[in-house]
């Protein structure tokens, strides 16, 4: 087996135990993924369910499960609804979990529904048992007559909100649903915001204004990425001032022409036999003047459709990436596929992407919906190597970082370089801004270092004597080859009171636990473990060999670090959340 197998087993079996899961928990397990190509469940949606149904566990009341673009989070959720939760007695017979879609889009509704309420299959009673999951759009939620009937009528014991970055604000239709009206009558309900760019709820965690736990989707190592694009260099940055359609003043009237860049990407689609070219214009005026021009110039060699809302559109969404589809994969034809304001968090291209040849995506202003639109629909499990994209490339890279290592969202350096690079915001309600706001900080009280000989003396024992026997055991497995060789982010520790940062979990670009290793009794216990709620002590692990090239520090062992009591202070801060997850009810 490879080390990527050796990793899922031993996690899932480890999650196995730390849940006190049942017997037949493991047994659907087997048999999901001996039968993947049918079931669509593969390993990482396995270990990242496992990772969530721990979470609901230890009684968390906000999780935010944070996972790539197109990575899988759809099977994540139904395993986790339908197999973990009812196998850990979360949910009980004739309880519910409500699936709310968060943005206002049909086809995705309808997408949702085929996918999270279909039966599900269990091996150990050999026989089909209908889905737990409720899926439900936003305005119905709230209108329905009111969010706390809904809850009642579908006894609703979790409600997950998919795509978290989208309607966020403090007038918005779920901060009144939820926060206001059912977090005021049912206080222990339980909320899982799912995204890749869960900005909004991922500012309050670090701000201390919403106590958040937060679970990393396992990244695959066939999953093709934004981080995969860049390093195999497919993307090329906007120039300056790009517009797919040029518009000219001749003579007091304005001519369009065809951007040089736009026909240099068409040309290249041409060079193909069947394939798909994608380019986003601003409005429905530009996107039908773009059309007419494409069709004109590029009329005996490949066909141009636009699609959106407008009646101007030649389809709709959901219709025109059905025609295309029919075109490119049964009749052959090379498409460009023209679209205003579509092609955003959730739609899936399918087995399209094998076919995509390029994309042009001008939105560069906004973190999330400059990496979720076109970039993000190109991500997915597919072998297609021979695209190429056109967006912002620093936008991109800085997806990119958080894609590796969502803590780097609260790196100085990091947002102020996103700044800079002219990025106005992360989401719609977390936005940058030159300001200073109050802060959780955490006084470090005490630091002690711990090399991997000493940890394993008696002398090393006492100096953990926080932690019980079985944590200790756990800690010395993870300067073992099987566990550092793997990607490890998100391994839980399991230990009231501690919280870790392990060295193999982190790129070597950003690996967190060498860039804090020098942190002193005047840093902020909170910043050097992205940790506003309460931890007695922290441990940074450095469990790379010495001679290993990933250990940039020299050094293999541990830093024990005790925090204070916490307290508030005036701190600069370059990010403005006004979203719900920012107000005194989501506290």
């Amino acid at each position: 087996m490879t080390a990527y197998q050796n990793f899922w087993d031993a996690e899932i079996e480890i999650l196995l135990q730390q849940l006190d899961a049942p017997h037949s928990l493991e047994e659907n397990i087997v048999d999901t993924l001996k039968n993947s190509r049918r079931t669509g469940i593969f390993p990482n949606q396995i270990i990242n369910a496992l990772r969530i149904g721990l979470s609901f566990k230890e009684g968390n009341q906000n999780m935010a499960f944070v996972a790539s673009m197109q990575s899988g989070k759809s099977g994540t959720i139904y395993f986790l609804c339908n197999y973990v939760l009812p196998a850990i007695g979360l949910i009980k017979d004739l309880e519910s979990i409500l699936f709310v879609t968060s943005m206002r889009d049909t086809d995705l509704y309808e997408q949702n529904c085929r996918v999270l309420e279909r039966e599900f299959y269990d091996c150990v009673i050999g026989d089909l048992k209908p889905s737990v999951l409720k899926v439900m759009k936003m305005s119905d939620f709230f209108n329905h007559p009111n969010p706390h009937k809904v809850v009642n009528e579908y006894d609703v014991q979790l409600i997950i909100r998919d795509e978290d970055q989208y309607g966020s604000g403090m007038e918005s239709s779920f901060e009144l649903a939820f926060f206001s009206e059912l977090r005021y009558r049912i206080p222990d309900i339980k909320l899982l915001a799912v995204s890749a760019t869960p900005y909004d709820i991922l500012d309050a965690q670090f701000t201390g204004a919403t106590d958040v736990d937060v679970i990393v989707g396992v990244r695959p190592p066939e999953y093709y990425g934004i981080s995969e694009m860049l390093a195999d260099n497919v993307i090329e940055d906007i120039p300056s001032g790009f517009k797919p359609l040029q518009v000219q003043d001749v003579n007091g009237e304005e001519v369009y022409t065809v951007h040089p860049k736009t026909e240099e990407y068409v040309h290249h689609l041409n060079s193909f036999d069947c394939g798909l070219g994608i380019i986003r214009e601003s409005n429905t005026t530009r996107a039908v003047e773009l059309r007419r021009l494409l069709k004109k110039q590029f009329k005996q060699q490949c066909m141009t459709l636009l699609i959106g809302s407008d009646p101007a559109c030649d389809f709709s969404i959901n219709e025109g990436i059905k025609e295309v589809s029919d075109l490119i994969l049964k009749r052959g034809q090379r498409v460009v596929l023209i679209i205003v304001q579509a092609l955003t968090a959730g739609k899936d291209l399918g087995i399209i992407k094998e076919k995509v040849r390029f994309g042009i995506e001008p939105r560069d202003k906004q973190l999330a919906n400059g990496a979720q639109g076109i970039t993000g629909r190109f991500c997915g499990y597919h072998n297609n190597r021979n695209f190429k994209l056109m967006a912002s490339k620093p936008l991109l890279e800085h997806y990119a970082q958080f894609e590796q290592d969502w803590e780097i969202f609260a790196d100085e350096d990091w947002r102020n370089k996103l700044f800079n690079s002219n990025v106005k915001s992360l989401s719609t309600h977390t936005k940058f801004v030159e300001t200073q706001s109050e802060g959780a900080f955490t006084p470090v009280e005490h630091i002690e270092t711990l090399s991997y000989e000493q940890l394993l003396s008696e002398t090393g024992r006492e100096s953990l004597s926080f932690i019980d026997d079985e944590a200790y055991h756990r800690l010395l497995d993870y300067f073992e080859p099987i566990f550092f060789n793997v990607s490890t982010k998100g391994t839980r520790f399991q230990q009231k009171g501690v919280t870790v940062r392990i060295a193999s979990g982190y790129n070597q670009e950003s690996n967190r636990v060498y860039r804090n290793w020098n942190c002193s009794l005047t840093s902020d216990f909170g910043n050097i473990f992205f940790k506003k709620n309460p931890y007695q002590y922290g441990v940074l692990i450095s469990n790379y060999p010495i001679n290993d090239e990933r250990n940039t520090l020299g050094f293999t062992g541990i830093k024990i670090i005790q925090s204070g009591k916490k307290a508030w202070r005036n701190q600069v801060t370059n990010v403005q959340n006004n979203s719900m997850y920012g107000g005194a009810e989501s506290a």
